[in-house]
């Protein structure tokens, strides 16, 4: 399928309301029609080969190179002298330059540098035939620029020091410094307005260079409707976002409310953030080691996400009502990110594509040059969101993964924490210390365990789990006196194996 019908089908899924908001690939691919056009017709009235035909005639050149596999031989009544001189029509450099003016304007220039020996002759005047016959066309016409430099040795002064050599070629031959200067005339006739430039006599050596300086209007109007799309897709970025957060803070502030410890839907409500998390809808995590999942692949774990909810009948034991129409506005949230992305991720992807048909088309290098001067990375905004989502609606309620301890990876029932900061369990504090491992286990830190004493329990925290995880707490404390017993069995039955006496009697 291709590129221009995959956005349509793409387009079909975002609301009607964010149908403007989509860069238009297909009329954009007909502009490069507009601009190949003009390009080869300003190359041709210049006399000068097209950077079409150029990068045509080098594939052209690679492809029969790999596919002969013998040597043509010329036909007899070819004759060398007949084949045509291009030599002088070939530009000796092509430059494509984007800028950016003060008010954000893109502007597109064309540089063709022609090198040729300079002439001997004392007065002449250059003409560039064809310039006068430029189509003065509203939409094809591409404005010209044509300069006319010598190059040679300069001086400190910026006075330019041509070389000159003798006539006999002799090795010891002495140059002389001269000054040269360089006279435009221009000359009005009543069709056509040939440019002409006028040269002082030069040497052989030197070489005559041409600078022609070409701005498509073409291409112009392309650059200009490309960047007008994407300021449109930003100034709804940037008003949807402010939207999209107000929403996720009041969302937040309702949670917060109905998420209460104290309240029955607290225990529902975690259970349904836990398997978000663990459902992975969004990357939210930092860094650039992992990428981020892609418009479509987050709609699909969401659904999935969905499915699993009322399967196992999670919504069925709200108690509270406007517990039933949170967990809707949190779908919509999920689901109005994911149109964002899409949205972004089409907008980004038709740009890159138009961008590489443009240079493809043209043979004019855009692709390096146009994202320094556009930023069209949307990943930053969207990361931005799916973070919000998970500090102000996931994070309201806590999870008891965020507070294990890292030696027997439960509850860190009545935590320690030590002088570098790490939290234990207490319980786990005591086995380490009877097996003589006096560092921290995860940071190594010197005597940490060694030095930790009651005093060092974290009483806020222990409040935070007693009001939080009420019944995971029940729960280790019954492993811990479970474990206490079997430990104080072993030591009683280790005794009586021994056979010996009571030491008391």
């Amino acid at each position: 399928m291709k590129f221009g019908k995959t956005i349509e089908t793409s387009a079909k899924e975002l609301p009607s309301d964010w149908q403007p908001y989509i860069i238009q690939y297909k009329l954009l691919k007909k502009n490069i029609k507009q601009i190949v056009q003009e390009l080869d017709n300003t190359f041709k009235t210049l006399n000068l080969s097209s950077p079409t035909d150029i990068g045509e005639c080098a594939t052209q050149k690679a492809d029969d190179a790999a596919s002969s596999t013998a040597t043509a031989t010329p036909a007899e009544d070819e004759k060398p002298d007949q084949q045509p001189n291009i030599a002088d029509s070939i530009p000796e450099e092509i430059e494509y330059n984007i800028e950016k003016d003060s008010n954000g304007v893109v502007h597109p220039v064309i540089v063709v540098k022609i090198r040729k020996p300079a002439s001997t002759q004392h007065d002449h005047i250059v003409e560039l035939p064809g310039v006068a016959r430029i189509p003065s066309i509203s939409t094809d016409c591409a404005s010209v620029d044509i300069t006319t430099n010598h190059t040679n040795e300069t001086n400190e002064n910026g006075i330019v020091a041509p070389k000159i050599a003798s006539s006999n070629n002799s090795a010891k031959s002495a140059a002389a410094a001269t000054t040269s200067t360089t006279q435009d005339t221009f000359g009005e006739y009543e069709d056509a307005a040939v440019e002409k430039i006028k040269l002082k006599p030069q040497v052989q050596d030197s070489t005559e260079e041409t600078q022609v300086i070409v701005h498509l209007e073409a291409d112009q109007m392309f650059f200009d409707q490309l960047l007008n799309y994407i300021e449109r897709m930003q100034g709804f970025e940037q008003k949807y976002t402010k939207e999209y957060n107000a929403n996720v803070t009041s969302l937040g502030n309702e949670l917060t409310a109905v998420t209460s410890p104290f309240k029955h839907d607290f225990q529902t409500w975690r259970e349904i953030f836990r398997l978000y998390i663990d459902a992975d809808v969004w990357d939210h995590s930092e860094g650039e080691c992992r990428s981020s999942n892609t418009a479509k692949e987050g709609q699909s774990r969401f659904e999935k996400f969905t499915r699993h909810i009322d399967s196992i009948g999670l919504t069925k034991k709200f108690r509270d009502p406007v517990s039933a129409r949170l967990l809707m506005s949190f779908y919509k949230l999920n689901m109005e990110l994911s149109y964002l992305k899409l949205l972004q991720e089409m907008n980004e992807l038709a740009t890159r594509k138009i961008i590489k048909k443009h240079d493809k088309r043209t043979h004019l290098i855009a692709m390096t040059q146009f994202p320094q001067i556009v930023n069209i990375d949307t990943t930053s905004l969207t990361k931005a969101l799916i973070y919000t989502v998970y500090n102000d609606l996931v994070g309201v309620v806590p999870q008891i993964d965020d507070y294990l301890c890292p030696m027997c990876l439960n509850i860190s029932w009545r935590p320690l924490r030590l002088g570098c900061t790490h939290v234990f369990c207490s319980r786990c504090i005591v086995k380490a210390s009877r097996r003589r491992i006096f560092n921290c286990p995860l940071c190594r830190s010197k005597d940490a365990i060694y030095n930790a004493s009651v005093a060092d329990i974290d009483k806020a925290l222990m409040n935070f789990l007693k009001l939080y995880f009420p019944k995971e707490i029940k729960e280790k404390q019954r492993d811990i006196q479970r474990e206490i017993a079997e430990e104080e069995t072993a030591v009683i039955i280790s005794a009586h194996a021994h056979d010996r006496p009571c030491i008391i009697m």
